[in-house]
């Protein structure tokens, strides 16, 4: 029982992102923040929402979460059971409605309400449209190619794993000492 709680904890771990264990240290890492960003103007937040809907960033968002927990259970077979909290929960905090005008806050500090305009009319256009459907999947099979070359040199990887947690047993029972 207590090695499937574990499993969990460590499952949640890895999905949310806190994949470094801090054994024996009392204090939560550090998360990044998001940074400060200065006020939305009126045009800007016109022409981000503008864009959003053009890269259907709501549907996307949500697909993208979702394909990230079915690959994290696929790795970590002991969440399966949590799945629906997760749904839930990321469903939750990511609100479209919620989310989207920090989004858009995000995007002005990148691009002036004019190259918004010209980013959603190339993504309303025929080119933007087959890219919005197209670069997806070369991006996963551009990862599903990384993590061939990776497969090829697991043991070496598995080795240099199995190495430190020897030299960390080592130091824990110096440490017990």
């Amino acid at each position: 029982m207590k090695k499937m709680i574990f499993k969990s904890a460590l499952a949640a771990m890895l999905l949310l992102g806190g994949n470094t264990l801090m054994a024996g240290e009392a204090k939560a890492p550090v998360m990044h923040k998001a940074p400060k960003l200065k006020p939305l103007t009126p045009e800007a937040e016109k022409a981000a929402y503008a864009l959003f809907d053009a890269l259907k960033m709501k549907e996307g968002i949500h697909n993208a979460l979702m394909q990230s927990l079915a690959i994290q259970i696929k790795r970590q077979p002991a969440m399966a059971p949590y799945k629906d909290i997760y749904e839930k929960f990321f469903t939750k905090y990511t609100n479209w409605d919620d989310m989207k005008k920090d989004l858009a806050k995000l995007y002005a500090q990148a691009f002036t309400p004019a190259e918004m305009k010209e980013l959603t009319k190339f993504y309303r256009s025929k080119v933007g449209q087959k890219s919005l459907t197209i670069l997806p999947r070369l991006t996963q099979l551009s990862m599903l190619l990384a993590q061939q070359r990776i497969a090829k040199h697991a043991e070496e990887l598995k080795k240099a794993v199995a190495a430190r947690a020897k030299e960390l047993e080592k130091d824990a029972a110096k440490a017990g000492n």
